[in-house]
């Protein structure tokens, strides 16, 4: 079902929602979280609606995607139009549109606030390009969570370098959870060596988050010398290797075709291990399954600037 309110007020959105959830029963009250997806534009809208559709499979919850624009004070013609959808329109969320125009547009947390789910935690979500500081946001002090995608915006890492000037305990980048299965298949390789390894190469794409997170993950795990190489053919990731002051080297290595990587170590054979690109869906998924500050992710982000700043440059 989808319901179309134009020149509507929150107050009028939020009883249609209570009037459905009458009609649907406890059923629509099951709802874990709150998720705010801030768009530029309608063109937008969809895509987030894509998203928000598969990972409320695992976490059902309200989403309430916001066209956000320069609020136009000169108009003086404060307007909201909304849409409701629920039921098959929804999949398992509630999901609510607001297009906010005018005036209406610069006070978007009081347009929010009356349509949140009481007594569960909202996480703010930035699809496309985060503002200047997600923590200072309108809808990001709203929030116990914040998530942006450096990857969707025109340079990524000088995205990321922005977002850690300005970092606070809830902010995250889904660049980070784009990298957790390297980081654990790496954790499980390192946690064989006898000895540390004098020195890292991480080979990849020139742009892409993947390869300097990875870098300066290492580097912050271990405290040997990293070096990040280019790999023109790669869309991420397609090598990592372990230097020993024996000569000899371990590496995991992924074609930027394959969803299969490769373990060489000294002395075994060759091990192929399942390595996938993950999705936007996937890494938003984990992102939602713990709603606390990842202390970790802000460490890094805060401590290995510097590193990541060589990396670029090395590129």
């Amino acid at each position: 079902m989808i319901i179309t309110l134009k020149n509507t007020t929150s107050a009028e959105v939020a009883s249609r929602i209570v009037e459905l959830r009458d009609e649907r029963g406890a059923a629509a009250l099951s709802r874990v979280l709150t998720l705010l997806i801030c768009v530029p534009d309608l063109i937008d809208v969809d895509n987030a609606i894509e998203i928000s559709d598969a990972v409320s499979r695992e976490h059902p919850c309200r989403v309430i995607v916001i066209v956000i624009v320069e609020p136009d004070s000169s108009s003086g013609d404060a307007r909201l139009n909304a849409q409701i959808r629920v039921g098959d329109a929804a999949g398992l969320s509630d999901i609510i549109i607001l297009e906010p125009r005018g005036e209406a547009a610069s006070n978007i947390d009081s347009l929010v606030m009356p349509l949140l789910q009481s007594d569960t935690p909202v996480v703010t979500y930035w699809p496309v390009t985060p503002p200047e500081n997600p923590g200072e946001h309108p809808l990001g002090r709203l929030a116990a969570k914040r998530i942006t995608d450096s990857r969707a915006t025109p340079c990524p890492m000088e995205t990321l370098s922005a977002l850690s000037a300005v970092y606070t305990p809830g902010d995250t980048d889904l660049a980070w959870a784009g990298v957790t299965l390297w980081r654990a298949l790496l954790a499980a390789v390192a946690e064989d060596f006898d000895r540390l390894p004098t020195s890292i190469r991480v080979a990849g794409n020139a742009t892409h988050p993947s390869p300097f997170l990875v870098a300066a993950w290492l580097h912050h795990q271990l405290g040997v010398p990293v070096e990040r190489v280019v790999d023109a053919s790669a869309y991420t990731i397609t090598d990592i290797t372990f230097f020993f002051d024996d000569d000899t080297t371990v590496s995991l290595s992924r074609s930027a075709t394959s969803s299969v990587a490769r373990l060489s170590r000294p002395g075994l054979e060759d091990r192929n291990v399942n390595l996938a690109r993950r999705s936007v869906q996937d890494s938003l998924m984990e992102d939602l399954r713990r709603l606390d500050p990842d202390v970790y992710y802000g460490e890094l982000l805060t401590t290995e600037l510097p590193r990541l700043a060589e990396c670029r440059a090395e590129s």
